[in-house]
C-alpha cells in the first residue's frame, strides 16, 4: 500500500470516527437536525478542503428542507444537482462550474430516498484533491448521518400511517372504518391476528361488538358486515367475560397468545373501559416501532368508539337497540332516515288515569310518585319498542309514541294497527302493576290508563337544538286532545284510522264525537272494546 493511499485511508477512518462521535453526542443531547449538521458539515469540509456543504432532507416537521454550511453557501448549478439526485433518478454527481467542483449524492435511509448531500470544492483545492477520495468522504459522512436521519424517517413513516389510520376511522360506519384501519395497520406492521371488543353502550348492560381479523382480512364480525357467525352467541358471551373480568376463553378461541393488549379507556377522573384491542405478530413479538403504531391505532379506535357511543346514546333516546344498530350501519343515516320529512305516521298518546289523585291521595310521598312514574314509563317504552314504535317524548306522565319512522318499511295501515296493539299491551301491563312489590298502595283501586291513537300526515325527523326525534302537525295536536277525551281504561282511536284497519283484528265500541279547543270540526272516534 502506498503512503498516499494509507494516509487517505487513515483520514477516512478519522473522519468516520469524528462524525460518528458528533452524531452520537447529538442523539444523547437530543439536538435538532440543524444543530447536528452545523457540527458535522464543517468537519467534512475541513477534511476534504471544501468551502461548504449542503444537505437537503426532511426536517423534524417532515418538511423537505435545505441545510447549508456556511448558511450563505452558494452552489454552482444547484438546480441541476438537485434534479440529478431526486428520488426518481438517484444519481451521483460530479460537475465543474466556474472552476469549482460539486460532488453530490442521494441520501438513502433504510432503502428509502431521503434527500441529497453535496460539497463545493474551490479551485485552489482541486490541484491536490483526489476526487474519488473526496466522494468517499462524502459517502462516509452520509452513512453516519443515517443514524440520525433514521429516527426522522421512522417519525415520518409513523406520521403517514397515523394519518392513514385517522382517515380510515373517519368513515361514518364504525365497523367499516375499523376494517380500513386494520388494513392500513397490517401494511405497516407484521400483524398476524387482531381482535377488537368494543361497547356500543357503556355500562353493565352495554351491547358488545366483536371484530376478529386474520392479517388484514375480517374473519368474524358481529357488527353486521359479514354473515352471522354460527357461534356468535357464544363469542359474545365469551367477549362479555373477557371484557368484564379478563377471562381469556375468547382469546384461546382465536389463538391469541402471546399478545399485545391495549385497553381503551374513556375519561380520566371517572375512567370507563370502552373496548380492548388484542394483537399478535408474525414475528412472535412486536418491536418498539410496531408497539407505537399499535398504541396509536388503539387510541384512534378509542376515540372512534367514544364518538360512536355518543351517537348511540343520542339515538337510543328514541329507538330500540336493533334500530340504532341499523342506523349506525348506514353511512348516510342522518340524511336518509332522520332528516325531517312528511310521512303518514301513527301516533299514540298514553298516560296514567287519575294520576293527580294517585299522587296526592294514594302515594303521597314524592319518592313513591317518582318510583311509579319511572317504573311505568320504562315498561311503556319497552312495550313501545317491542311493537316497532319510536319514543317521541314524555310530557308529565304521558308517553308519546310514533309508528312508521325511521325506516317506513311497513304500510300506513300496519303502522296504525301496531299503535293500537301497543296501546292495548300498555293497558294490560298497567292493570297488573299494582301486583308488583312496592306498589301495594295501588291495590284497592288498581291503576289504569287513558290512550289516544291516530294516523295522520306528520312532519317528522330530528330537530335542533337538541337533536330530538319528534313530529309536528295538527294530527299530533288532535291525538293529544283525543287522549284527553278518554275515560279510565279507554283506548280511543280516530274513526278515520279505524277505516284503514283490517276488520277482523280489533273490535270497537260505538262511535262518539267531541268538540275540542282550537279544532274546527268535532273529533270522531271509537273506543277499543277487545282485541283477539
Amino acid at each position: 500500500m502506498s503512503e498516499d493511499l494509507a494516509t487517505r485511508l487513515r483520514a477516512l477512518i478519522d473522519l468516520n470516527s469524528r462524525i460518528d462521535s458528533q452524531v452520537e453526542q447529538a442523539l444523547q443531547n437530543r439536538d435538532s437536525l440543524a444543530e447536528t449538521l452545523a457540527a458535522t458539515l464543517p468537519t467534512l469540509c475541513e477534511t476534504i478542503g471544501a468551502r461548504g456543504a449542503l444537505v437537503r432532507t426532511f426536517s423534524e416537521d417532515l418538511v423537505l428542507t435545505t441545510y447549508a454550511w456556511p448558511r450563505d453557501l452558494s452552489c454552482p448549478r444547484l438546480e441541476e444537482v438537485q434534479a440529478a439526485t431526486q428520488a426518481d433518478r438517484r444519481q451521483r454527481v460530479r460537475l465543474e462550474a466556474d472552476g469549482e467542483l460539486v460532488i453530490a449524492q442521494p441520501l438513502d435511509v433504510a432503502g428509502e430516498w431521503f434527500g441529497s448531500a453535496a460539497v463545493v470544492i474551490p479551485r485552489e483545492a482541486l490541484e491536490r484533491l483526489d476526487r474519488d477520495w473526496a466522494a468517499e468522504a462524502l459517502d462516509v459522512t452520509c452513512e453516519e448521518l443515517d443514524n440520525f436521519l433514521y429516527s426522522i424517517r421512522a417519525a415520518r413513516e409513523k406520521h403517514r400511517v397515523m394519518m392513514e389510520l385517522a382517515e380510515a376511522l373517519r368513515h361514518r360506519v364504525l365497523g367499516e372504518g375499523v376494517q380500513l384501519a386494520v388494513r392500513a395497520l397490517a401494511r405497516a406492521v407484521a400483524l398476524e391476528r387482531l381482535l377488537l371488543v368494543a361497547v356500543a353502550q357503556e355500562g353493565e348492560s352495554g351491547t358488545l361488538h366483536v371484530q376478529y381479523f386474520e392479517g388484514s382480512e375480517l374473519a368474524v364480525d358481529t357488527m353486521g358486515s359479514l354473515p352471522r357467525h354460527p357461534e356468535e352467541a357464544a363469542i359474545l358471551q365469551e367477549a362479555r367475560a373477557y371484557f368484564d373480568s379478563a377471562e381469556r376463553t375468547l382469546l384461546r378461541r382465536f389463538a391469541l397468545d402471546p399478545v399485545q393488549e391495549e385497553v381503551l379507556i374513556n375519561g380520566v377522573t371517572q375512567a370507563t373501559v370502552v373496548g380492548k384491542v388484542v394483537a399478535t405478530s408474525r414475528a412472535a413479538s412486536f418491536n418498539v416501532y410496531d408497539r407505537e403504531l399499535l398504541g396509536g391505532f388503539a387510541e384512534f379506535i378509542r376515540q372512534r368508539v367514544v364518538d360512536f357511543n355518543k351517537e348511540w346514546r343520542t339515538l337510543a333516546r328514541s329507538f330500540r337497540p336493533e334500530v340504532v344498530a341499523r342506523l349506525l350501519n348506514s353511512a348516510d343515516y342522518r340524511t336518509r332516515y332522520l332528516a325531517p320529512r312528511e310521512e303518514s305516521v301513527a301516533m299514540m298518546f298514553v298516560d296514567i288515569s287519575g294520576f293527580t289523585r294517585l299522587s296526592e291521595q294514594v302515594l303521597k310521598l314524592p319518592s313513591a310518585v317518582a318510583s311509579l312514574v319511572e317504573t311505568w314509563s320504562r315498561d311503556v317504552v319497552q312495550i313501545l319498542w317491542d311493537h316497532g314504535g319510536v319514543f317521541d317524548k314524555m310530557v308529565g306522565d304521558c308517553v308519546i309514541g310514533l309508528f312508521g319512522p325511521p325506516f317506513y318499511d311497513d304500510s300506513p295501515p300496519e303502522r296504525a294497527l301496531a299503535a293500537v296493539r301497543c296501546a292495548v299491551a300498555i293497558r294490560e301491563m298497567t292493570r297488573h302493576l299494582h301486583e308488583r312489590s312496592g306498589f301495594e298502595k295501588l291495590r284497592p283501586d288498581g291503576i289504569d290508563v287513558t290512550a289516544g291513537v291516530n294516523l295522520a300526515p306528520l312532519f317528522v325527523g330530528s330537530f335542533e337544538p337538541n337533536d330530538n326525534f319528534t313530529g309536528f302537525a295538527s294530527g299530533m295536536n288532535n291525538t293529544a286532545r283525543l287522549q284527553g277525551c278518554a275515560e279510565r281504561g279507554e283506548i280511543l282511536v280516530m274513526s278515520s284510522t279505524i277505516d284503514l284497519l283490517p276488520s277482523n283484528e280489533l273490535r270497537f265500541g260505538p262511535e262518539r264525537s267531541a268538540r275540542v279547543k282550537n279544532v274546527a270540526e268535532s273529533l270522531r272516534f271509537c273506543p277499543v272494546s277487545s282485541a283477539p
